[in-house]
């Protein structure tokens, strides 16, 4: 039985006679008590008529929504009600379900929200009832049983029904929804990646598309549809079919495709998705990031931090990671066969954890990975097989004998041996006051963080360049994306165009008409764009070099001798420059009024003032900008 009670007004209906009673038993002081007091009698209301409020009038009861201290007198409220549950539960009167041969749950509490889960019968559903109904007595919270819910598991839908209309509740209409798949079942979880994909293409509408730029798409991209599906994503595997639903939707977006709309793309998804150290934009994928959350459940069985959560786990599936569960589906089991299934693929997470012994109380001295690399069970196997006690802790080895619990004494050769070596390993090891904690070695504070394991899944299975994506801070993403896709080559040029199998009438430079227009020609070789670099090399005070290339300019850049927040200034003036000729060149080819070419010197030069000015912790003239940009102190 699982029976998820709605209380009814619950922060406007508490009795404050009540209250006090429970801050009194809790051990809370009289001043302490009178200040509560005079917080919540002091409260005045009034209500607005036709736009003019009343008179006011006080408060009798209830506790005002949006105060800080709201919430912690609510939970003082709940948690008597749970020792009142305990000792009702001690009492027989309402019977909880064992689990293993320690664990019991009966009830489960967040916020204003409580869910009762024990044994299926009606003598059962009549005691939590009526325990309910002597608390919302002495505390004024009721019960609003047309918002509650009943559910059996394995019990006929005959039988649940008939018990919700004899108490007056519903019914769950989806039960399986999201309690199937912890049960055993896992086709319940199809609507869940419905309803997220869903989610993901309500946030993508055309005028978000249309109003964009590639800066903004990205942006939304990595802020709010990167966390859109993080709820399913933290408890299920994500089936690949769903995957590249996901990814083709950011896909699209990331690249303005509109509907069933074909376009060109060009750039890989996976180049877009791979961090900047490695040549891409840092997206992430959906993959790295549904198994880090998955291995978040591990890390927490791991690091065994004796939540109820936890407890459930061992109890149902065991202590250990390696022993197959004794259930045929479980979510828990999808989780364990996923992280063996990216060792297999060279990425063993596990291997990351380590124990740093303290007190050596919670350590398993023979079966844990607690010193060196390898459990000692393994290291010294002879020794092993004699002991009694295989299960020991680092505490009961170290304060004693290594032999002490052997069951018998050791012999020559080989046996010999292997006690000698193993008591020089554990020779240094010093215990402490501290408890035994697990540690994450992929950061420096040994806490685990989800996004070590994205960054860490993401560098394994997406492509990895060996030029890192460069990135200016002082100029707007789309600039910065503009470049990237100059470096790489990846723009709509003629060349390009042709080479992806587009009929191009003309091959020529629309700007010089003097060569076949590449991205080598056109930001670097061109005669416009050469006396526009001049003209930004003598405005910079540098001295021009002739350039054919990429790999010739960026040669040419790391040559200049600048402070390095200056000389970040200039890259971004730079990219600017080679966004301003792109511009010139669309709007040459595309618009039916002639752009002068005069201009475009001073759209740079004020362009950068505008878009550095306001992303530098510094400020500075115009004039300083027109005259000296160079000698700006960042």
């Amino acid at each position: 039985m699982v029976f998820k009670v709605d209380f009814a007004k619950a922060y406007d209906s508490i009795r404050w006679d009540f209250l006090e009673d429970v801050l009194r038993a809790f051990g809370f002081g009289s001043k302490w008590c009178s200040w509560i007091r005079g917080c919540l009698h002091s409260g005045m209301a009034s209500v607005l008529l036709n736009g003019s409020p009343t008179s006011e009038f006080q408060f009798h009861c209830g506790l005002k929504q949006g105060d800080p201290l709201a919430p912690y007198l609510f939970i003082l409220i709940m948690e008597s009600l749970h020792l009142s549950l305990s000792r009702a539960i001690e009492a027989g009167i309402f019977k909880g379900i064992k689990i293993g041969s320690s664990l019991n749950i009966s009830h489960l509490f967040y916020a204003d929200d409580a869910v009762f889960i024990g044994e299926w019968s009606i003598a059962n559903l009549s005691g939590i009832t009526h325990i309910l109904h002597c608390f919302s007595l002495l505390s004024g919270l009721s019960i609003n049983l047309k918002k509650s819910h009943l559910l059996g598991v394995g019990i006929r839908s005959e039988d649940v029904n008939a018990a919700a209309l004899y108490f007056g509740c519903s019914t769950m209409k989806t039960p399986f929804k999201y309690l199937g798949v912890m049960v055993g079942g896992n086709s319940s979880t199809f609507q869940a990646w419905d309803d997220t994909i869903g989610k993901l293409k309500a946030r993508l509408s055309n005028w978000k598309l249309k109003t964009l730029s590639v800066g903004g798409r990205l942006t939304l991209l990595k802020s709010v549809l990167g966390s859109t599906p993080i709820y399913n994503m933290s408890i299920y595997k994500v089936p690949k079919s769903v995957l590249q639903t996901m990814e083709s939707i950011r896909r699209n977006f990331f690249n303005g495709v509109q509907c069933d709309e074909r376009k060109i793309v060009w750039i890989k998804w996976a180049k877009v998705l791979a961090s900047k150290k490695y040549g891409g934009l840092g997206v992430s994928s959906f993959y790295a990031l549904n198994r880090a959350l998955l291995f978040k459940w591990v890390w927490r069985f791991i690091s065994r931090d004796n939540s109820l959560w936890c407890r459930l786990i061992m109890s149902m599936h065991g202590s250990s990671l390696y022993k197959l569960s004794p259930f045929r589906y479980s979510t828990w089991k999808s989780i364990i066969r996923e992280v063996h299934m990216l060792k297999d693929r060279g990425v063993d997470l596990i291997s990351h954890c380590h124990i740093r012994v303290g007190n050596g109380l919670r350590t398993q001295f023979w079966n844990e990975v607690w010193i060196g690399d390898t459990q000692l069970r393994v290291m010294f196997p002879r020794i092993y097989a004699l002991e009694i006690n295989k299960d020991c802790t680092v505490a009961d080895k170290l304060q004693f004998s290594v032999t002490s619990s052997l069951r018998r004494s050791v012999r020559g050769g080989v046996e010999s041996s292997q006690l000698a070596l193993l008591q020089t390993y554990i020779e240094g090891t010093l215990l402490s006051n501290m408890e035994d904690r697990w540690v994450w070695d992929l950061n420096g504070e040994g806490v685990f963080r989800v996004k070590d394991v994205r960054i860490l899944l993401d560098e394994c299975f997406l492509p990895k360049a060996p030029t890192a994506t460069r990135w200016v801070k002082y100029v707007p993403i789309k600039i910065n994306v503009f470049a990237w896709k100059v470096f790489l080559d990846r723009l709509p040029t003629r060349s390009n165009l042709q080479h992806r199998g587009v009929l191009v009438s003309d091959l020529l430079c629309p700007l010089c008409s003097s060569a076949q227009e590449d991205s080598s020609h056109l930001f670097f070789s061109c005669s416009l764009v050469t006396d526009i670099v001049r003209l930004v090399c003598r405005w910079w005070n540098l001295s021009w070099t002739p350039l054919g290339s990429y790999a010739d300019w960026l040669n040419w850049f790391n040559s200049i001798r600048l402070s390095s927040n200056v000389k970040d200034l200039l890259e971004g003036v730079i990219y600017i420059t080679w966004w301003s000729v792109w511009m010139f060149r669309n709007q040459l080819l595309f618009s039916s009024k002639s752009p002068r070419k005069d201009v475009i010197f001073d759209d740079i030069i004020s362009r950068s003032f505008t878009w550095c000015l306001s992303r530098c912790n510094c400020t500075f003239s115009w004039d300083s900008w027109l005259q000296h940009p160079y000698l700006i102190s960042l």
